[in-house]
C-alpha cells in the first residue's frame, strides 16, 4: 500500500487521543482489538494520503470481521454509498447492515428496514412486513428516528394495517425526544390525525428536557397560531419558560421581552426582563445584548440595571462584534459622540462602514456627514501656514 514498516507501526499504536472522553485525564485511552481498529480507521479515512485511506479501509474490514457492530454498520454505509474506496454494492451493504442489526445496533436495524421497504433488483426482495419488523426493533430501543418511522408506517399502512391512533402515539414519542419531523407531522394533522395538544405539550415538557429547541418550537406555534393551533398564551409562556430554564438563548430572550413589554399575559417587570436578557446575552444572543444595552442606557430597570453609558456601550459592541448591522451602526454612534467610551471618529467611521456594507441607510448618512466634517476641518499644518 506504500506504507513502510515504521509508518504502519506508528499508525497501529494502541494509545490514541479520544476527544469525546468527559474526563481529560482519560482522553488518551488504551483500546485494543476491533474497537481500536475502527476508531483508527475513522481517523485515517479523512487523511489526504490515499495510502492512509486504504489502510483505514482494511481496518474497517478487520474490525467488522471481528464482530464489532459499529464497524459492520459503517461497512453497510460504505457499500451503499460507495465511500472510503468501497464499490457501491447493495448486496454487501445489506449483509453488513444485517450483521450489525443482529447485534442490536439501532441504526443498522433501521437501515435493514429501509432496504426491505425498497428492495433491490440485484436479489433483495421487497417486503413491507419485514420492513416494519426491523423498524419496530429500533423503535423499541427508544431511538426517535425509528419512532418517527414506525409512526409513518402505521399512518400509511406499511407492513401493518393503517392505524392513526398508534401512528399518533409513535409520533408523540419521537417528538418528545426532539424529532422535528414528528412534531410537524402531528401539527399538520394530516390524514385525520386528531392531536391532543395538551398531551403533546406535557410529553415535550416531561420527556424532552435535553432538547429545548423543540419546546421553543411548540411555544412559537401556539403564539403564532401556526398549523391550526388555537392561540394559547398561557401554554406558550409555559413552554417558553421551560425552554429558557434549560439554557436555550432564544427562549431566554423571549422571556425577557415578555417581562419588558407584558406579552403573553405576563406582567411588566423590568427586573425579570433584565434577568432573562442577561441569561440570553451570556449565551451570545445578539438581540438580548441590545436589549440590555437599552436598559443600561436609560436606567429604567432601576437597581437591576442602573444607568451606565459604559455598560450600554459594552453590550452594544459585543453585539456588533458578532456582525449585527444594527449594532455596528449603534457602536459607531457611541464612538462618534463619546457615549460610554472615549470619542473616536476614526473608529466610528470603521463601524459605520461595516453597517453601510450591510445596507444600513442611517449609517451611510452618518458616515457621509463625518467625511464632510473631516474634509472641512483644518489640520494643524493648515493652521500653521495661516499664521
Amino acid at each position: 500500500m506504500g506504507l513502510d514498516d515504521d509508518e504502519i507501526q506508528a499508525l497501529d499504536l494502541r494509545h490514541f487521543y479520544d476527544p469525546s472522553a468527559e474526563d481529560p485525564a482519560n482522553r488518551v485511552m488504551f483500546i485494543a482489538g476491533p474497537e481500536h481498529y475502527y476508531h483508527l480507521a475513522l481517523q485515517l479515512e479523512t487523511s489526504p494520503r490515499i495510502d492512509y485511506q486504504l489502510y483505514g479501509k482494511d481496518l474497517f474490514l478487520r474490525a467488522a470481521g471481528l464482530g464489532y457492530a459499529p464497524a459492520q454498520f459503517k461497512l453497510g454505509i460504505c457499500y451503499e454509498l460507495g465511500l472510503t474506496h468501497f464499490p457501491m454494492d447493495p448486496a454487501h451493504s445489506f449483509a453488513w447492515y444485517k450483521r450489525a442489526a443482529m447485534q442490536g445496533h439501532a441504526d443498522a436495524e433501521l437501515a435493514v428496514s429501509g432496504w426491505y421497504l425498497t428492495g433491490h433488483p440485484l436479489g433483495l426482495v421487497q417486503s413491507e412486513p419485514l420492513a416494519y419488523e426491523w423498524a419496530s426493533k429500533a423503535a423499541r430501543r427508544g431511538w426517535s428516528k425509528a419512532e418517527y418511522t414506525l409512526g409513518h408506517y402505521h399512518e400509511v399502512g406499511i407492513g401493518v394495517p393503517q392505524d392513526l391512533v398508534v401512528a399518533k402515539q409513535w409520533y408523540i414519542k419521537a417528538a418528545a425526544q426532539g424529532n422535528e419531523r414528528a412534531l410537524l407531522r402531528l401539527l399538520v394533522g394530516h390524514v385525520g390525525l386528531q392531536v391532543d395538544y395538551a398531551h403533546l405539550k406535557d410529553a415535550l415538557l416531561n420527556e424532552n428536557q435535553n432538547n429545548p429547541y423543540m419546546i421553543h418550537q411548540l411555544a412559537q406555534f401556539h403564539e403564532l397560531r401556526e398549523y391550526g393551533l388555537v392561540p394559547d398564551e398561557d401554554a406558550a409562556f409555559e413552554l417558553y419558560a421551560a425552554s429558557a430554564q434549560t439554557n436555550y438563548a432564544p427562549a431566554q430572550y423571549k422571556l425577557g421581552a415578555c417581562y419588558e413589554f407584558g406579552l403573553l399575559g405576563c406582567p411588566q417587570d423590568p427586573t425579570q426582563a433584565v434577568h432573562w436578557y442577561s441569561q440570553g446575552a451570556e449565551n451570545g444572543h445578539v438581540e438580548a445584548l441590545l436589549a440590555l444595552a437599552g436598559f443600561y442606557l436609560d436606567g429604567s430597570a432601576g437597581r437591576a440595571a442602573e444607568q451606565s453609558d459604559e455598560e450600554a456601550f459594552r453590550f452594544v459592541k459585543a453585539a456588533a462584534q458578532r456582525g449585527v448591522s444594527k449594532a455596528e451602526y449603534i457602536t459607531g454612534f457611541f464612538l462618534e459622540y463619546g457615549l460610554g467610551v472615549e470619542k473616536d471618529l476614526r473608529e466610528a467611521k470603521q463601524w459605520y462602514r461595516l453597517a453601510c456594507a450591510k445596507g444600513v441607510d442611517s449609517a451611510e448618512r452618518r458616515l457621509r456627514d463625518l467625511e464632510n466634517v473631516t474634509a472641512t476641518t483644518p489640520t494643524a499644518e493648515d493652521n500653521s501656514k495661516r499664521k
